[in-house]
């Protein structure tokens, strides 16, 4: 009894844990970096363009598009970002140059 009280006690104290950091993959030279992820159920993803140009973050590939998400990042600093709930594996591309391409692979 004495342990589940002080275990309260640090929750009341502390509050409730903070979600952790998105990972970060950036657009930077015309490449994804990371351009491969592996990462866990309820992950979020944050893409900045690091860029003076336009780039998108497109889920599927040029020749097999997804609608599941597609942003654009239309300056240096802007961001995009997705929670990634189910496991399997999604690639993304950019769509105005469609060789920037990766991958995310969720696991439990």
């Amino acid at each position: 009894m004495r342990l589940f009280v002080t275990l309260i006690s640090l929750v009341a104290l502390n509050g409730p844990a903070s979600p952790p950091e998105p990972v970060r993959v950036e657009l930077k030279t015309f490449q994804f970096t990371p351009d491969t992820l592996r990462v866990s159920v309820g992950t979020t993803v944050r893409w900045t363009n690091q860029d003076e140009i336009e780039h998108t973050v497109t889920a599927g590939s040029p020749s097999e598009r997804d609608a599941s998400f597609n942003a654009t990042l239309a300056k240096k600093g802007a961001t995009t970002e997705r929670t990634f709930e189910r496991v399997g594996t999604f690639t993304f591309f950019c769509d105005r140059h469609q060789f920037m391409r990766g991958t995310i692979t969720v696991t439990r």
